[in-house]
């Protein structure tokens, strides 16, 4: 198991990007039968955190920077390859993501979490900021941990 982390698509393979963008679509698209814009110009500017075991991509956190999406910091795009589910790397992704985000001094993260999740991420110290919406047909919460 090894987490590589890249400053944009650039510095990526295509293979890489191509791993990223279907598991993303297998997931948000197909699994959760949600039509949205993952392709959504954020990913040029974000960082991508992938965790890898054996050259296969099992989960997955993009970083955008702050003042970009939201004037925190934020994590988007967590997801885990079906097939790897309850092992823990949604965890391990999620803590990944906060350590490095901590380590370059930020005070604050932001996510925008699903709504049925919100007492997952209540467990890595998000607290719920603002009212549920909906987005792209799915209610949402703004999340927010202060490091």
């Amino acid at each position: 198991m090894n987490f590589t982390l890249y400053d944009g698509i650039d510095d990526m393979l295509p293979s890489e990007l191509y791993d990223i963008l279907k598991l993303r679509q297998d997931i948000f698209i197909v699994e959760q039968d949600c039509v949205y814009d993952d392709i959504d110009g954020l990913d040029n500017l974000s960082q991508h955190l992938l965790l890898r075991i054996d050259n296969e991509l099992v989960a997955y956190s993009r970083i955008v920077p702050r003042k970009v999406k939201f004037d925190e910091i934020s994590i988007g795009r967590i997801v885990v390859k079906k097939s790897y589910r309850g092992n823990g790397y949604g965890k391990k992704v999620i803590l990944e993501s906060i350590n490095r985000i901590s380590e370059k001094g930020h005070k604050n993260i932001r996510i925008e979490a699903q709504t049925h999740l919100l007492k997952y991420y209540n467990h890595f110290g998000f607290e719920a900021a603002g009212e549920t919406y909906i987005l792209d047909g799915i209610p949402h919460i703004q999340m927010v941990k202060r490091l």
